[in-house]
């Protein structure tokens, strides 16, 4: 005993008669001490009865050799009770391993007979059986009710050989939803070994995911990919019962002015509102359905109307009308949505204007397939826009041929500009009373190769309308710094150039930073340069345009109103805005001789320009008469027609040449000057 308390060995033989005690009473001790429960004990007697045999197997005894002892024969007794030992081991290891690996491992492990009934259960699962499911208690009566018929199609299946599985839903009223997969797999026992799996994580991480797939993170509405399904749907639907879908195809007009001023943040609450107004919208209508729900026949039985309300772009919406539908339907969904849009949005302290413009396709008129109703529905959300903005149209073959044409005139456009196809006209400015040349305004002629002119006002348009401006107005003015250098090196007198800047490029925060670099790589003067501004570019934001205009200003550029007039510059603003001239919109020009009220405003626009000191320039003159009248009024700077059209640069070069011939007579005979040019 004291040996075995201080290092186990490999087998003890014991015998049965010891000097102080007996056999089995140390069998019994050496079972007691630490690691001693496992270690082989062969007891040797004399005695063979069957009490002294059980007694030795009751103490722990491994084996049993009788005397006398047949010594050939114990050398193979040993080995084989060691071989047991050592078998018996490593089976008690690997079932620590085995049972270490199913604490593990979360899955639920059952064996399950041909009747269904639980043979064994290795390990529960917790939300579904949270201890050992009792043996004999049949599978299926685990399971919701929903999931029995599949699962004994699943065993079926399993016990003729092929794997099987499906997936069940436990719902606890003092627990959310877990979600299970149960995989049945064949066993050679005949039973089928049943994997239980919480797979509720996986359902909820799928279905975030698929919430990031289909629907807007900003407004919780379905996106452009949903919406997409879902109208497909829609019209394989109506095909087959021979009903109708309509699209609505909604773009929130200058939304971009909202987020190039106000931030992103602001725009992005307020599109947040314009997405709750448009939700309230349809379910006033009764017709708005929660996109969360699958829909798998999209009329139902009932064939009501139904509407599904998405957000496919940053201010574009799109609504789709299904069911009983009619072809005021659609017509009486726009008005809603202008009716909802109507009222003034409040936001960060602002009080904001939201219009949509609505272009409207109708399955089967105006399109058989998703690809033709959002073609359509657009082409007719952009001829909204092109009447005026915050009303809806209905398509039309007109409309896509104007569409077609649109879409051509954008992709020649940006190759034209690509390929160094636009040019850089002048029109000169003369001074009303000499005549003489003063400036010119810069002007993009575009000549194409098979329609000859396009008119500049339909493509700078498009430049407007898909952000091509930007670039198109950088070049123009790169341009004309090229031109400017070349007319120096020449040793003319530089004029000074008007150059018009898009309501886009001036609300870019870096307008100085653009404008200045090319200018200054040209080392030219700054002064020599006006740039001309809408008034509804100036009010987009009257505060932002003043610190743009006093920037530019403060660098050294000319700044003009063009087109004064015809919008709505406040009078207050135009006092504070550091401007140096206005420009009279040719349309009042025109009529001044046969129009008093034209004839009334121009002379306004004068004495108001001339109280701010400010110079005027009428443009669209064409003839004497008005020449004449604006001389009288006191108009500073006239261009027109009468004097000279838009000419390209080296014709405009041959005038200046003579503006500097005449003008050297004036030069050398003195200090007075009676030409216009302005020195560079």
């Amino acid at each position: 005993m004291a040996a075995c308390a201080l290092r186990m060995p490999h087998m003890a033989l014991l015998d049965v008669d010891m000097p102080d005690g007996n056999g089995y009473q140390a069998c019994t001790n050496i079972r007691a001490l630490p690691g001693g429960l496992n270690v082989p004990i062969v007891m040797v007697t004399g005695l063979d009865d069957p009490t002294s045999i059980d007694r030795a197997y009751e103490a722990g005894a491994t084996d049993f050799v009788i005397k006398p002892i047949n010594w050939a024969l114990l050398g193979h007794r040993i080995r084989y009770v060691l071989r047991g030992a050592r078998t018996i081991d490593a089976l008690r290891l690997s079932e620590q391993k085995n049972a270490a690996l199913l604490k593990a491992i979360p899955d639920g492990l059952f064996l399950v007979n041909a009747n269904g009934h639980v043979g064994h259960c290795f390990n529960p699962v917790a939300g579904f059986i949270e201890a050992s499911a009792p043996d004999g208690a049949r599978f299926i009566e685990l399971l919701p009710k929903t999931a029995q018929g599949r699962a004994m199609e699943c065993l079926d299946t399993t016990l003729r050989g092929t794997p099987a599985a499906f997936e069940f839903s436990l719902d606890a009223e003092a627990r959310a939803v877990r979600h299970f997969e149960c995989r049945y797999l064949p066993n050679a026992t005949g039973q089928v070994l049943t994997i239980v799996r919480d797979i509720t994580q996986r359902k909820e991480t799928e279905a975030h995911i698929h919430r990031l797939a289909y629907f807007d993170a900003l407004t919780g509405l379905p996106n452009r990919e949903w919406i997409g399904e879902y109208l497909s749907r829609s019209l394989a639907y109506a095909s087959a019962h021979h009903g109708s879908v309509a699209l609505l195809y909604v773009d929130l007009d200058q939304f971009k002015r909202i987020n190039d001023t106000l931030g992103h943040d602001t725009g992005d609450a307020l599109l947040r509102q314009v997405a709750g107004r448009l939700r309230d919208a349809l379910a006033h209508s009764s017709v708005a359905d929660d996109p969360s729900v699958p829909v798998e026949g999209v009329g139902g039985a009932t064939e009501r109307l139904r509407g599904q309300l998405a957000r496919v772009g940053g201010d574009e919406f799109i609504v789709v009308l299904s069911g009983k539908l009619g072809p005021q339907h659609a017509e009486q969904a726009a008005e809603r949505i202008l009716s909802a849009l109507a009222a003034p949005f409040l936001q960060g302290g602002y009080e904001l204007v939201v219009t949509p413009s609505i272009g409207i396709a109708v399955f089967p008129d105006h399109g058989t397939d998703a690809q033709s109703l959002l073609k359509n529905a657009d082409g007719a959300m952009y001829e909204a826009k092109a009447s005026g903005r915050n009303q809806f149209r209905v398509y039309n073959n007109t409309l896509n041929a104007r569409a077609l044409k649109r879409l051509s005139l954008e992709m020649e456009l940006r190759r034209a500009f690509e390929n160094s196809q636009l040019q850089v006209y002048y029109q000169p400015k003369y001074d009303t009373r000499s005549l003489n040349v003063v400036g010119a305004e810069a002007l993009l002629r575009w000549f194409h190769a098979e329609r000859g002119q396009i008119s500049t006002a339909d493509f700078i348009a498009v430049a407007e309308e898909t952000g091509l401006i930007g670039e198109i107005g950088r070049w123009t003015l790169r341009q004309v710094c090229r031109d400017l250098s070349e007319w120096r090196g020449q040793g003319l007198i530089l004029p000074s150039i008007a150059v018009n800047v898009s309501g886009r490029e001036f609300m870019r925060p870096d307008i100085l930073v653009r404008t200045s670099e090319a200018v200054e790589r040209a080392r030219l003067s700054p002064s020599l340069f006006e740039l001309e501004l809408t008034e509804g570019v100036l009010m987009q934001d009257a505060e932002a345009g003043r610190r743009s205009l006093l920037a530019l200003k403060e660098f050294g550029f000319a700044l003009a109103v063009d087109d004064f007039g015809t919008g709505y510059c406040s009078l207050n603003y135009l006092k504070r805005f550091p401007l140096d001239t206005l420009k009279i919109d040719r349309s009042f020009v025109a009529d001044i001789g046969a129009d008093a009220d034209d004839a009334a405003i121009v002379r306004a626009i004068i004495a108001l320009g001339h109280n701010l000191n400010l110079k005027i320039v009428a443009e669209g003159v064409e003839t004497a008469a008005q020449l004449q009248f604006l001389r009288t009024e006191g108009c500073d700077t006239v261009q027109g027609f009468l004097m000279s059209p838009a000419v390209p640069a080296p014709a405009f070069v041959e005038l200046l040449r003579t503006a500097s011939a005449r003008a050297e007579p004036a030069r050398t005979a003195g200090p007075k000057r009676t030409g216009g040019l302005l020195a560079g």
